[in-house]
């Protein structure tokens, strides 16, 4: 009896299988894609994190954000629907969906904007981005790539079929497995550092008198990330010409560097 697999004698076929790793071609990218990055601040509600802050940054390859005005960082706060809106998960529930909307009208209206980041989405930030989606199944659809109890990956779609794709949504941690404020003060000293909160009272009561000060520390961390993935990117297009947008984690992104730079599966 023969001793190849079942699935191999009923073919009569061998295996397609590679038997080494190929060599990654050099991508034909003459620059460098533009980005987002965005950020999260919530607040416990009957024991559950519920977001009141989150905004975003649009970042283009050579900006300095040193010197970009903080207007154009979006931002939304769950108190600015405090007027229509009694309930609190009804605000913040609001607050995410204006959010959702124009990254939505964004991208639509500027099509090589596709990637988001988040700096710990896979972990905290993704379970209550992903919620949001949860709350719009039928106006968007959503792909998760999940490991390990990790998100790598949300793809937003619009409406139910998964074919036009919006964005997607990536974990800058993946890329740069650091704190912020680390990574900011080695590739973007500039840009200064985060900002300081009063964590006691980011709680419900006092939203109301800590907004304008929760809102100038989400921008700065928005900013910072900016100013991080931007340096970065700039780092590898110069040594590797590889983007890191076109990759999710550092162990890929170290890959395809070996692939296509060191690796020769003829030696």
């Amino acid at each position: 009896m023969s001793n190849e697999p079942v699935e191999v004698v009923a073919m009569g076929k061998k295996s397609r299988r590679p038997d080494h790793i190929p060599a990654l071609k050099a991508i034909k990218k003459i620059k460098r894609s533009p980005f987002i990055v965005a950020d999260i601040e919530a607040t416990l509600h009957n024991d559950v994190h519920v977001p009141c802050a989150v905004g975003f940054l649009v970042v283009k390859p050579g900006e300095d954000l040193a010197s970009k005005s903080e207007y154009y960082i979006e931002t939304y706060f769950s108190e600015d629907n405090d007027f229509s809106i009694s309930d609190f998960k009804k605000q913040s529930e609001r607050m995410m969906l204006d959010f959702i909307e124009r990254l939505a009208a964004m991208v639509s209206d500027e099509k090589q904007f596709r990637t988001v980041y988040f700096h710990n989405f896979s972990r905290y930030d993704g379970i209550i981005v992903t919620r949001a989606f949860i709350s719009q199944i039928g106006k968007y659809s959503f792909q998760t790539v999940m490991r390990k109890h990790k998100m790598y990956e949300l793809k937003v779609y619009r409406g139910n079929e998964k074919k036009k794709l919006l964005f997607r949504i990536r974990d800058s941690y993946l890329l740069l497995p650091a704190a912020l404020n680390n990574l900011a003060q080695d590739l973007c000293p500039k840009l200064g550092s985060k900002g300081t909160i009063p964590y006691e009272k980011l709680r419900l009561e006092y939203l109301p008198e800590i907004g304008q000060q929760l809102l100038a520390y989400l921008k700065q961390d928005i900013r910072l990330l900016g100013g991080v993935m931007l340096k970065a990117q700039e780092i590898y297009w110069n040594l590797y010409k590889i983007d890191i947008v076109d990759t999710i984690t550092l162990s890929s992104l170290a890959l395809s560097i070996l692939r296509m730079h060191y690796y020769d599966p003829k030696s």
